[in-house]
């Protein structure tokens, strides 16, 4: 009786892992996308209210992403294990060696993870870049502006 529980606790946290993994790929994909589009917004639009939108969709994908990694815990808990979720998807490959479906998921969340990081890095850059060609335009619009001002106090008229 003994040995049906833990193997039917042992199904269960391989299921919960499995369903876990496919719901942050699914969340990382949609994140992943709108990063794109953010980018698209930077670079190609100069579009900042565009921009706003997508940041604040972005939170809402990330807000997920924390609840689901809450919902590791219960997982965490299932498995016997304390702590932290460092190293659960080795743990996971070494339980569950016959499982096919698993190493595919574990790689693809780990190929899609380093794709956002890489993508978000350059997001940053981009709307870095940008924002500076805006200060320089901004300063340039300005200091014409104070140029202008100076010339119709010695006199000279604008026209």
């Amino acid at each position: 009786m003994q040995n049906q529980e833990h193997s039917h606790l042992r199904d269960k946290v391989l299921t919960q892992a499995k369903e876990l993994i496919q719901r942050e790929i699914k969340l990382c994909k949609t994140l992943r996308a709108m990063i794109s589009r953010e980018l698209e917004a930077i670079v190609l639009n100069g579009d900042m209210d565009e921009l706003s939108e997508l940041l604040t969709q972005k939170d809402e994908i990330i807000s997920q992403l924390q609840l689901l990694a809450d919902g590791w815990r219960d997982v965490l808990n299932d498995a016997g294990i304390q702590g932290s979720t460092d190293g659960f998807g080795k743990y996971l490959l070494d339980l569950y060696p016959e499982d096919e479906e698993l190493p595919v998921l574990l790689q693809e969340s780990r190929e899609i993870a380093g794709s956002i990081i890489n993508a978000e890095n350059d997001a940053v850059s981009e709307l870095d870049k940008f924002a500076s060609g805006l200060r320089a335009q901004m300063t340039a619009r300005v200091h014409g502006r104070n140029v202008a001002a100076s010339y119709a106090r010695m006199g000279g008229s604008i026209i």
